[in-house]
């Protein structure tokens, strides 16, 4: 991968998504209800995806459709955020952290 410097990263993020989290709420009726709810926006690049990350989701049992770069953020998970993009959300399959250089990409798929 080719590395990018910070001024060049803030530059290139100019595709907005909105970043989903898992909420714990009641209904009218005082049941517990899971559901998405927005917790930010996120600024992103789209990356392509190779072929050498196809050929590892197939081994893991997944798919990958979309892979989006974003600044550094600890807190998002795979488990508990989703991705929506253009009114699509996406589930993360994979999270790769660059630390160093205040970005991670994220692999996308198709929410069932």
């Amino acid at each position: 991968m080719a590395q990018v410097k910070q001024n060049q990263l803030t530059n290139s993020l100019k595709w907005v998504a909105s970043l989903l989290v898992l909420k714990n709420t009641v209904d009218e009726d005082d049941r517990p209800v899971q559901g998405w709810g927005l917790d930010r926006i996120v600024h992103y690049m789209d990356l392509g995806i190779t072929s050498t990350e196809k050929y590892l989701a197939l081994q893991a049992k997944t798919d990958v459709i979309k892979r989006i770069r974003i600044r550094y953020n600890k807190s998002i998970t795979q488990k508990n955020n989703r991705i929506r993009i253009d009114g699509i959300d996406y589930k993360i399959t994979r999270i790769y952290e660059d630390k160093d250089n205040g970005y991670e990409e994220l692999s996308l798929d198709y929410v069932n």
